[in-house]
């Protein structure tokens, strides 16, 4: 949202700026550049802000955003005068109150009185406290930012502690799974075969040419899938180059296996592609399954 934040902050430095030259009804319709200006402008920040939106506003947000609600606060923004100056910065500073808030009971899993903080807001920015009674407030309100971030972290970390335990079971369970389809695979097809790591293999055409090395690069058309059948890489049919040290392990392994000119299958387990790790759209303890060639030329 920082970035919807700064967008916004744009149009309203162009508010003020036509606030301090006397407000934009003067030579209205008249100045073309103006018009070009005011078109142009408009159709950049309508577009970007609205993208912005669709890509960085939670799902959850997201749902419950009314544009229409959205343009009603933005044109009631950019329509005011002087005369109302004072409700628009407000509304502007209560939108930054509202974020803090949001995350402070988010983060810190606790319950904040909006009408209480607002009551006595409102009763101390009409009845200003003496500089020493400001200076114990704030030196209170320092302490309990301290408390509140120290809340804060805990929270995180429990939560952290939570998605750790959660990826490591769901880790467990994908590696068991994957272990049953390769032994269910080998039971039903002896062409099979395991190396002493663990990489299973099968020839589906057998090069002459020369074997890759450690060190060296690699022309390979592959496709990467995981044993329920969904593809997570692909070169489209097209040769791309590989660093033989920059690759999975068991990737790595099974192209060192093929003479050029060769297919094979590779079934990678967990242990030699990205452990419990998750890895874009591969859940952690995956076993990974790789159709690849390496062609002749």
């Amino acid at each position: 949202m920082r970035k919807i934040l700064l967008a916004v902050g744009v149009a309203s430095a162009m508010i003020g700026i036509s606030a301090c030259q006397g407000g934009s009804s003067a030579g209205k319709g008249q100045d073309s550049f103006g018009d070009s200006l005011a078109v142009t402008f408009g159709n950049v920040q309508g577009s970007g802000i609205a993208n912005q939106i669709e890509q960085s506003m939670p799902e959850e947000q997201k749902a419950k955003f009314n544009s229409d609600s959205f343009l009603r606060g933005f044109k009631q923004a950019i329509m005011t005068d002087t005369a109302d100056e004072g409700y628009i910065i407000g509304l502007s500073m209560g939108l930054n109150m509202f974020n803090s808030i949001t995350s402070w009971e988010k983060q810190g899993n606790i319950s904040f009185d909006r009408d209480l903080f607002y009551s006595t807001f409102a009763k101390a920015f009409k009845s200003p406290a003496s500089e020493e009674d400001n200076a114990i407030a704030t030196a209170e309100m320092n302490r309990l930012f301290n408390e509140l971030q120290t809340r804060m972290q805990a929270n995180m970390m429990a939560q952290q502690e939570a998605q750790a335990a959660a990826a490591k079971e769901k880790s467990a369970a994908n590696v068991a799974a994957g272990e049953k389809y390769i032994a269910d695979l080998k039971a039903k097809d002896k062409d099979i075969k395991t190396t002493e790591s663990g990489l299973s293999y099968k020839v589906v055409k057998q090069g002459t040419g020369a074997t890759p090395k450690d060190g060296e690069q690699v022309k390979v058309i592959y496709t990467g899938t995981l044993i329920d059948g969904t593809e997570f890489d692909s070169s489209k049919g097209n040769a791309v180059n590989f660093d033989l040290n920059q690759v999975i392990p068991g990737f790595s392994e099974g192209l060192k296996l093929m003479p050029a000119g060769s297919k094979y299958i590779l079934y990678i387990p967990a242990d030699l592609a990205y452990g419990d790790r998750e890895a874009g759209t591969i859940p952690p303890g995956s076993t990974l399954i790789f159709d690849v060639e390496i062609p002749a030329n």
